[in-house]
């Protein structure tokens, strides 16, 4: 069902559907928006030392969620050097670019394979990273402050303070569930048992992990808005709200590529909400952060792409 789901999403016409609403969609969103953005732009200045801090939390934070993904992979019998670890991860998180976000988890079961390592383990631990991390990010939302998510829709900050509760009795109970749902998996699927499963202290390890990179992430845009527009708000609460709750509901509309319009739109609008910047400065950073995240994910994919053999590569396009 998945990968019907995900060819259907990268076919050429099908992409070219989705990328047509999405710029659409963008550009409706923010020509209201124009002069205000102009007026800000005006008195721009780039303070580059606040915009390099940004980039190394940034970039440590993605040395943890590397490193929470060796954790839950190691649970299944695993063992993954970390330098390995981070070209496979580096290259598999280019798979957010494509429609449907399902390549990634491909990518990361090929590459995981050339190391010697269990395709099928080390996609089981991306999923269930993946899950974490968008479970923690809800979490982290709520707990830094949900209060302005009603103006993106009514019932918002609602919605999300039960997922964050649900994810919180999830995370508990994960130890004890899990186990037995994956033996009854594989027996529906005919394949054998898994040899070892993921502990108790494992999975909470990672969670935590989890969490710290929302808190990371959200710092990192703090520190790049105060590099950019130094008339924004300085609460660092607010920011790793904002931030973590925009990149969620980008996340989750799968058919934009790397929630690309409608993270911008969602970050637009909460930072307004939260009273953290006018509107023009606001539209500022959501396109001026959209370019620089997009240089931190792709750039670091690129070039462990380049070490790869030309076998490895074939590997990889047959997942697509």
């Amino acid at each position: 069902m998945g990968n019907s789901i995900g060819r259907w999403l990268r076919h050429p016409g099908v992409r070219a559907v989705l990328l047509t609403i999405t710029f659409a969609y963008i550009a409706w969103a923010l020509a209201g928006q124009w002069s205000e953005m102009r007026a800000s732009a005006a008195s721009l200045s780039v303070d580059w030392r606040w915009i390099a801090l940004a980039t190394g939390i940034v970039l440590l934070t993605y040395a943890a969620l590397i490193q929470s993904w060796r954790l839950l992979l190691a649970g299944w019998g695993g063992v993954l050097p970390y330098g390995s670890a981070v070209r496979i991860w580096t290259i598999a998180n280019l798979g957010r670019w494509i429609p449907g976000k399902v390549w990634s988890v491909g990518a990361l079961g090929v590459l995981a394979a050339e190391e010697g390592v269990s395709g099928t383990a080390a996609a089981g631990a991306a999923l269930l990273g993946t899950a974490l991390n968008i479970g923690a990010g809800f979490a982290v939302v709520v707990l830094c402050g949900a209060g302005g998510l009603d103006t993106l829709g009514a019932g918002m900050e609602t919605i999300a303070r039960i997922l964050a509760v649900l994810f919180g009795v999830g995370v508990v109970a994960l130890p004890w569930i899990l186990s037995p749902l994956l033996d009854r998996l594989a027996r529906w699927r005919g394949l054998p048992p898994v040899d070892s499963h993921v502990g108790a202290r494992t999975l909470w390890l990672a969670t935590a992990i989890n969490m710290v990179s929302w808190i990371g992430y959200g710092l990192a845009f703090a520190a790049f808005a105060r590099g950019v527009t130094p008339a924004v708000s300085s609460n660092p609460a607010v920011f790793i709200a904002v931030f973590s709750a925009s990149y969620l509901i980008g996340y989750l509309v799968l058919f934009s590529p790397g929630g690309l319009g409608f993270r911008e739109v969602a970050l637009v609008a909460l930072l307004v909400a939260f009273g953290a910047a006018s509107k023009g400065d606001a539209v500022i950073l959501s396109v001026t952060s959209r370019v620089w995240l997009t240089i931190l994910e792709v750039l670091p994919g690129v070039i462990s792409l380049l070490v790869l053999s030309p076998a490895q590569r074939a590997g990889l396009r047959r997942t697509g």
